[in-house]
């Protein structure tokens, strides 16, 4: 059951990021001057919390949004499977007659426990980074450098100072 709908949410993810694909190449490009952001960046950051790389996929980084939505779902699926575990493991430890196996499924559950615990910590990391990421793409689509011809281009300096007593050398570069 479970294989199924993990399955099933990845042939529909996959579908999505086609999908999202084909429609944007039938699109032709248009200057970035001329684009107002569509939506504000807080909505599409919301977008990475509600579903894994869904806020990527929206910016158009659809590699991004198959990493975060497969690195999201390995990690919820570790979660659940250790959780799974440690309540076999737990159960077991209630119905063991002998006491030496009662302590060591205890000691099973209790490290299928702490490595559920860890696996939910590094899936908040996850999707926090995957917030801040569509976040600051979201914010990034409207950016542009606007090259001035009469500006000079980077310059490099090396000078060398000297004293009676010691000296040095620096390197600078401006742009």
């Amino acid at each position: 059951m479970k294989l199924k709908f993990v399955s099933a949410l990845i042939v529909f993810s996959c579908l999505c990021v086609s999908v999202h694909t084909a429609c944007q190449a039938g699109t032709s490009p248009q200057p970035s001057r001329a684009r107002p952001p569509v939506e504000p960046s807080y909505r599409v950051m919301l977008r990475s919390l509600v579903y894994p790389g869904w806020g990527q996929l929206y910016n158009g980084s659809s590699t991004k949004a198959v990493v975060v939505f497969a690195s999201e779902t390995a990690l919820l699926g570790m979660i659940y499977h250790e959780s799974r575990e440690a309540t076999k493991a737990y159960d077991a430890h209630l119905a063991a007659p002998d006491p030496n196996a009662a302590a060591r499924l205890y000691e099973e559950y209790e490290r299928h426990f702490e490595r559920r615990e860890s696996f939910i910590w590094w899936t908040v990391g996850l999707v926090l980074f995957s917030m801040a990421d569509a976040y600051v793409d979201a914010n990034l689509t409207t950016f542009e450098e606007e090259f001035d011809d009469t500006k000079e281009g980077p310059r490099v300096s090396l000078r060398a100072t000297g004293s009676p007593r010691g000296g040095f050398v620096s390197l600078q570069y401006l742009f």
